[in-house]
């Protein structure tokens, strides 16, 4: 069974993807893969939704030195998977609450990163999952048969009507995180995933800007204009990125 959507004016379930970005071109239309971001939405009523259940992207395949996964994998699939990096499994273990981490998708964590539905009301990004992703050279795969470096998804946004299909990413080397919140269960108001290939050194961080950020792991904290809200302000997160970036690389060694 479905998930229920009370606000939807329509519903389409297309059974292959080019049906699938044919009918996203339509007004009011809005993919729904895991339901855990439409149905979260009670601003908007009348809009029409794209079922992508039946697209056959809920496969992970090992690809040369690349691991690729369908939009459609749940969180809670990736993190049972043995094929995945034990490290980022584990993020997506505390990504969100178990009962949404069987619902939530690939695509859907990537979607919502890429545009405001993946920030918090003051504009930070909050996803360590897709920071997880960005650290592990993630590369997007898009309905029309183009893909694009997840970062550069990140810099240019993702247009509403655009049909992620999967995520590669390099599976190689030795991940570690960092992450300060109020609580322990609480999303972190600041997260570092780093991740040590031979003598190259990735970082990517949330909690600093409207998309996770790759950032200079000798300098996390350059050219950082991170918002202020509750949690914390722009000087605190600065502090935070500096400190968390070389616990996170210090885990990789």
């Amino acid at each position: 069974m479905g998930p229920s959507l009370p606000l939807a004016s329509a519903y389409y379930r297309p059974g292959a993807v080019a049906e699938a970005q044919q009918l996203l071109t339509g007004e009011n239309r809005v993919a729904l893969a895991g339901g855990t971001i439409v149905n979260a939405d009670r601003e908007h009523g009348g809009i029409e939704v794209v079922d992508l259940q039946a697209l056959g992207l809920a496969t992970i395949a090992a690809e040369a030195d690349r691991l690729t996964l369908g939009a459609m994998v749940t969180l809670s699939t990736l993190a049972r998977d043995e094929r995945v990096p034990e490290a980022l499994g584990a993020i997506a273990r505390a990504e969100l609450p178990s009962t949404m981490r069987t619902r939530a998708t690939v695509g859907g964590t990537i979607a919502a990163a890429a545009t405001s539905a993946g920030v918090t009301t003051m504009g930070i990004a909050d996803s360590v999952l897709a920071a997880g992703f960005l650290a592990h050279d993630g590369v997007v795969h898009l309905a029309d048969g183009s893909s694009l470096p997840l970062a550069q998804l990140f810099a240019s946004g993702l247009n509403a009507r655009t049909l992620i299909t999967a995520i590669s990413i390099d599976p190689s080397g030795v991940t570690a995180t960092a992450s300060t919140g109020r609580t322990p269960a609480d999303v972190p108001i600041v997260a570092a995933v780093a991740r040590s290939t031979g003598d190259t050194v990735t970082v990517a961080l949330t909690g600093v800007a409207a998309t996770p950020a790759l950032v200079d792991p000798d300098d996390p904290a350059a050219g950082l204009e991170p918002p202020s809200d509750f949690r914390g302000s722009a000087d605190y997160r600065r502090t935070l990125a500096a400190t968390l970036t070389n616990r996170a690389v210090e885990a990789t060694r």
